[in-house]
């Protein structure tokens, strides 16, 4: 069982983030009437074109996730009202307004995705790989500075040329 590393919760779900995947999990009044009973909707970072997000202050906020393919809904949100094609959007949860906490909490977990995002589409390079001419190149240099024998110069060349 994978552990969690940060978790939000919304109006309409709450928001987990793990080291690989994000999900959101539906439970609570609100979230089952605008979602019903569809269970959690798990997203790879991998899979997440970007993460729309806006930070709930004097109004409410949200975090849609984008995934390509997806029927895009228009969020709407003010200082009393959400309407409910927002609040039943199934990439979406709603954050909302005059919570103390959910400002920063919020601000934290996009930049947290974003980072798992921006890692998944550009992952750590691999080693350069060196070409056999290099490697005989590099021999031969130590040939030349008598720090190896001709026969074990030439036994390498054989073996990085694969004769």
């Amino acid at each position: 069982m994978e552990s969690e590393i940060m978790t939000l919760k919304g109006t309409n779900g709450t928001i987990t983030a793990y080291a690989n995947k994000v999900v959101i999990s539906r439970s609570g009044f609100i979230a089952t009437a605008s979602h019903g009973f569809k269970g959690d909707r798990t997203f790879f970072y991998r899979d997440l074109s970007g993460i729309d997000f806006k930070k709930p202050g004097l109004t409410n906020g949200y975090i849609k996730f984008i995934v390509p393919g997806a029927k895009d809904t228009s969020m709407n949100n003010n200082l009393m009202f959400t309407s409910s094609d927002s609040m039943s959007d199934e990439n979406s949860v709603i954050l909302r307004a005059f919570n103390k906490n959910t400002p920063a909490l919020s601000e934290e977990m996009y930049e947290f995705l974003m980072q798992k995002i921006q890692e998944s589409k550009n992952p750590t390079p691999s080693q350069p790989t060196i070409s056999s001419a290099d490697e005989i190149l590099k021999y031969k240099q130590l040939l030349d500075a008598g720090i190896i024998s001709q026969d074990e110069f030439d036994a390498k060349k054989k073996q990085l040329l694969n004769l």
